[in-house]
């Protein structure tokens, strides 16, 4: 159990590297649209304070698996939702939608928090192809 939480928390390491990262290919202004939604904002929680509490109330032993997926995830859709309006494949509007399925999933049945994921993942994978 002791390697599994470390090797978690060294994965965990290596993707909190990646925001940042994955910004990179993007224009200053997508940049800070993107850690906009990576942070939030007073008025809208970001997907990192959205990660953290799903992880947390998810069952132990899926935690780290959890969380990673949640960061691949988050990087999906900050990347598509930074951009410009009249080009993007997600806006806001679908954004609060899933975190309105997140929330209801961690809050009613948080065992059932890795599927809602990959509903939203496949979901996400499907517009932008």
């Amino acid at each position: 159990m002791r390697f599994r939480l470390i090797f978690c928390a060294a994965i965990f390491g290596l993707l909190a590297a990646a925001p940042g990262q994955a910004a990179g290919q993007l224009s200053a202004k997508e940049k800070a649209w993107f850690e906009t939604f990576q942070k939030g904002t007073l008025y809208a929680r970001g997907w990192q304070d959205i990660t953290a509490e799903l992880v947390a109330r998810a069952p132990a032993e899926i935690k780290c698996e959890l969380r990673q997926r949640l960061e691949d995830l988050g990087m999906k859709i900050g990347r598509e939702w930074s951009k410009n309006n009249d080009i993007r494949k997600i806006d806001s509007a679908m954004l609060r939608q899933w975190g309105d399925m997140l929330q209801r999933a961690a809050e009613q049945q948080p065992e059932h928090i890795p599927q809602v994921v990959a509903k939203l993942d496949k979901k996400v994978v499907s517009l932008l192809d």
